[in-house]
């Protein structure tokens, strides 16, 4: 493919294939370039600033995706309109990768809420924010509650359109998308991401039997390990191995006495 350069419209909505694609850095609670880890959409403090788009699209995975391995992603497409910069282009699709089970149900959660009320998700702004959530572990055997452990998720929620802007960029997106713009979606969401090996999940068929298949022809994902658990060498018994029979020390005996004829006979001794 060749490309040339020319002018863009105003209101062109772009999507390249691959596309603009968005890292999720649920540890530092924010949005972060996938090309360069030190650029990130963060203030002057340097805390990570939530961001609101147009979600255009998702489609879920299954799959080895840098540290995790064997587990379920979703991919979203989304044009951003907040906040106002460089990582997050405007009339742009860009993507990004949900992991993590919590952050992924928060959004299953918040699209089927759209649709069961037949809300065009493309209708409205998508907001998000980063959460802070908890859980206590138990113990397998008695089930007594454990240690607290604290983990970061992504919510979801919806809001209408604040201005003119906005709702202009509603209807140029919807009419995009009902012309040559779910077709480019489609293609930006399945298009390949580097050193990943992911496979589809299609929705409403049995995911059992295609992860099954995918360990199958990999291999079973190596187990987390935080920690070195070597295990104590055991010491043999008593029974095991006998000590060696040992004699009682020979009690000390006197010193053996020396006596001349002479002395035996002063000391009345016969010999």
């Amino acid at each position: 493919m060749v490309f040339i350069a020319g002018q863009f419209s105003q209101d062109e909505i772009l999507c390249n294939v691959p596309p603009h694609t968005l890292r999720i850095d649920l540890q530092a609670r924010r949005w972060k370039s996938d090309v360069d880890p030190d650029s990130a959409i963060v203030d002057r403090n340097d805390n990570g600033i939530p961001i609101e788009f147009v979600l255009v699209g998702f489609t879920p995975f299954f799959g080895n995706l840098g540290m995790r391995n064997q587990e379920e992603f979703l991919r979203i497409a989304y044009i951003g309109v907040s906040p106002n910069h460089r990582l997050l282009p405007p009339r742009c699709v860009t993507t990004s990768m949900i992991s993590g089970k919590s952050s992924q149900k928060n959004f299953i959660s918040y699209f089927q809420t759209l649709y069961n009320n037949r809300i065009n998700c493309a209708s409205v702004i998508t907001t998000t924010k980063f959460v802070t959530r908890s859980f206590n572990e138990r113990d397998p055997l008695t089930g007594a509650d454990g240690a607290k452990i604290n983990f970061n998720a992504l919510e979801f929620a919806d809001r209408p359109t604040a201005n003119d802007e906005e709702h202009k960029l509603i209807e140029d997106i919807n009419s995009w998308l009902t012309a040559k713009g779910g077709n480019l979606c489609a293609s930006a969401l399945k298009s390949h991401i580097p050193g990943s090996d992911l496979v589809e999940l299609p929705l409403g068929s049995d995911h059992a039997e295609i992860k099954a298949l995918f360990a199958e022809q990999r291999g079973n994902p190596p187990e987390r390990t935080f920690g070195s658990t070597s295990t104590p060498k055991v010491l043999k018994s008593a029974e095991a191995e006998p000590a060696a029979a040992t004699e009682p020390p020979d009690p000390k005996g006197k010193k053996a006495v020396e006596l001349t004829a002479e002395q035996a006979k002063a000391l009345g001794i016969d010999f």
